[in-house]
């Protein structure tokens, strides 16, 4: 069961990736409008299935922990994929903190780039907390005996 959960979550991850750059470049208008929203809603909806796999799996390995087996350790996948996502967005919020300065101070004449930057945060922010969570859920950090 847990391989077909690391699996799943796997691709849930790289879809949340796919969907947050397909939802920038749409911003940034190299896509119609129109993917920008549909996006945003696939976004949503993931997170919402990410939430209900994670508690039906945590209902099933309840369940599982009866048996007097050893308790799986986590890949470390997870934690080089969490840490990467979160070297990312910290790098790009950066650079899009600093056209919004840009902006802001009439370096940059056009205002619309303050907005697109800021909804370039929204999005790469959203996408980063979706992806932390997964990994941190499929590290067993949220482990109720712990915590």
């Amino acid at each position: 069961m847990r391989s077909i959960q690391n699996l799943a979550a796997f691709i849930f991850i790289i879809a949340v990736a796919i969907l947050s750059i397909v939802s920038v470049f749409g911003i940034w208008e190299f896509f119609e409008r129109d993917v920008v929203g549909k996006s945003f809603q696939t976004l949503g909806l993931l997170a919402l299935v990410a939430v209900i796999i994670i508690v039906a799996g945590r209902f099933i390995e309840s369940r599982n922990i009866t048996n007097d087996t050893l308790p799986s350790l986590p890949s470390p996948a997870f934690r080089v994929i969490r840490r990467t996502t979160l070297s990312i967005l910290i790098i790009a919020v950066s650079l899009l903190a600093l056209l919004g300065v840009l902006t802001i101070w009439e370096v940059i004449q056009d205002r619309e780039v303050l907005f697109k930057s800021l909804g370039s945060l929204a999005t790469l922010g959203f996408g980063a907390l979706i992806i932390t969570i997964a990994c941190l859920e499929r590290e067993n950090k949220f482990n109720r005996e712990g915590r």
